[in-house]
């Protein structure tokens, strides 16, 4: 009986070690998308991609495989936005499938659910003709996401990015995107004890927040938005370089 009591200590000593170092790892991962995100360096991007693919093929753990979708939901965002079409869907395609798989074995998982529903919206953004037929269900996902947990950041992330990019008769609503965008960022520093995460996406929601406040006409707001990233991440070249000195100049600030 001894024996098997102290098996039984050693296993739970092994998942909690094992838990402790994929924390770690899952850090340094963080640390490195930052930075990436910050300074444009989009090749360090890719090889957290590889490196996270790698080790999801080792330990086969749901919180790194939920890394990996969010990093590559990242990364195909960026080659959409430098029309890289092909190569996105070659991402596209292999975060779906990991996604699908995460959600099949944590069908609750709400920032899975999230993701998966972005993971649609891009699919509309690379055909834009699938827009009648995708655009509601990814809507409808989003939604359920939020059911399954209304405070989940990437779940009210996407409902922010919804409202923001799809057009008015399609729901679009920037006001809306404001709202959500700031209980997203809110549910962020929450997670994180109530400081700033050093998260790329943290920056990201903050960056989509101050232009979803132009669009909803609200310049001070934006202005005060823009300025706070930079306090908190100056080396942030995307607002630095160019969404806050354009938006300077089509205002006359």
């Amino acid at each position: 009986m001894k024996i098997f009591k102290d098996l039984f200590f050693l296993l739970i000593a092994f998942v909690v070690a094992f838990s402790a170092i994929a924390n770690k790892t899952l850090s340094k991962y963080d640390a490195l998308l930052y930075e990436s995100y910050k300074s444009g360096n989009m090749e360090v991007w890719a090889g957290v991609i590889e490196s996270l693919q790698k080790d999801y093929g080792i330990n086969n753990d749901n919180a790194t495989l939920l890394s990996l979708i969010q990093a590559q939901y990242g990364y195909i965002g960026y080659l959409i936005g430098i029309k890289e079409s092909k190569k996105a869907r070659q991402y596209l395609t292999q975060a779906e499938e990991n996604a699908d798989n995460l959600i099949v074995i944590q069908p609750n998982n709400a920032d899975a659910l999230a993701l998966r529903a972005a993971l649609m919206a891009y699919q509309i953004a690379l055909s834009p003709y699938k827009a009648p037929f995708i655009g509601p269900k990814s809507m409808t996902a989003i939604n359920h996401s939020l059911e399954v947990n209304p405070n989940s950041a990437q779940a009210l992330l996407e409902k922010a990015n919804s409202a923001h990019y799809a057009p008015s008769m399609f729901g679009g609503n920037p006001v809306e995107a404001v709202k959500y965008y700031t209980k997203c960022i809110a549910a962020m520093e929450q997670q994180n004890g109530g400081s700033e995460p050093k998260i790329w996406i943290y920056l990201n929601a903050y960056a989509q927040l101050a232009l979803a406040q132009e669009k909803a006409k609200q310049i001070p707001n934006a202005k005060r938005t823009y300025l706070y990233i930079l306090k908190i991440a100056p080396d942030f070249k995307w607002v630095a370089n160019e969404l806050y000195p354009q938006f300077k100049e089509r205002h006359n600030l």
